[in-house]
């Protein structure tokens, strides 16, 4: 496709967009939520027996009773 016809394309969809937005109606109400707390409080977390074995059964690769995982250089 011509570069030209890809940007005419491009402006156009661009804006009908704007003018579609421009229709909307403009809302006037606040929204939000206020909480007394904000963060979770600390619970004990109780695993089953058998968690470890799930959790191994669910792995992709497992040796030796742990899990392997793939090192990634970022």
């Amino acid at each position: 496709m011509d570069e030209e016809k890809i940007k005419k394309q491009a402006k156009k969809i661009m804006d009908e967009f704007i003018s579609a937005l421009n229709k909307v109606p403009k809302i006037k109400e606040e929204f939000g939520v206020e909480r007394k707390d904000f963060t979770r409080k600390a619970e004990k977390s109780e695993y089953g027996k058998d968690f470890k074995k799930r959790m191994l059964k669910n792995a992709p690769k497992v040796k030796d009773d742990q899990l392997v995982m793939e090192k990634k250089s970022w």
